[in-house]
């Protein structure tokens, strides 16, 4: 699936089921402003927003069980990824605003700070709907990013896209940036994972038959 068409998938994704996705990211933000509970509720959103669950929409005693049995799990991904992230955001900000003979490296810099948001940002996509260890959890994380890597940078830049908008409209920002980032994620690491998407609205085997029978039918005449 191409990146265009994860980023058409993730904007139907929030919009069929933008109720319960707006509830989700007013929770989220709710987990974030409290500090502690900011990467266990992360996880909950994208778990939330598995696309896999379109009929069966996880319940919020089910999204509490997820909360808690993946805290631990989503605070070491965080304490293992964050650090990463903020030493090359110091990095391109001490280095890229000078003049001295490092300041070459400013590209390289961005490079990698842009590739580690997309492989964290995967990593808990695929803590959220695996269910995996953070180890194995990071190596699907970094396995789909380095498979997809232009899908990925697309993916990233349009979920800066969004948040740049957000922050402009504000309320987008508060309902909807949070599940419409997490849905396409979600909709990259199963593409790139293999795992398939069932769509509840496609025909059964058995309709498809009925149907081609029709059809010869009306052919005969």
């Amino acid at each position: 699936m191409g990146g265009l068409r994860l980023i058409g998938r993730g904007i139907a994704d929030v919009f069929e089921h933008l109720l319960p996705f707006m509830l989700a990211s007013l929770l989220w933000w709710l987990g974030v402003l409290l500090i502690v509970t900011a990467p266990p509720a992360t996880t909950a959103l994208f778990a939330v927003t598995d696309p896999r669950r379109t009929i069966d929409r996880p319940e919020p005693r089910d999204v509490l069980a997820q909360f808690r049995r993946q805290a631990w799990n989503s605070w070491k991904l965080f304490l293992i990824a964050g650090p990463i992230i903020a030493v090359l955001v110091w990095d391109l900000g001490f280095y890229g605003g000078g003049a001295g003979g490092l300041a070459i490296l400013a590209p390289l810099w961005l490079v990698l700070l842009i590739v580690a948001c997309a492989i964290t940002i995967a990593s808990i996509s695929a803590l959220a709907l695996t269910e995996s260890s953070v180890s194995t959890s990071f190596r699907r994380g970094t396995y789909v990013v380095l498979s997809a890597p232009f899908r990925s940078v697309l993916l990233l830049l349009v979920s800066v896209l969004y948040i740049v908008i957000g922050t402009v409209l504000v309320v987008p920002l508060v309902l909807i940036v949070p599940p419409l980032i997490a849905a396409t994620f979600n909709r990259l690491v199963l593409t790139q994972l293999g795992i398939a998407v069932t769509d509840p609205t496609a025909p059964t085997e058995e309709r498809l038959l009925e149907q081609e029978i029709k059809r010869s039918k009306k052919a005969r005449r």
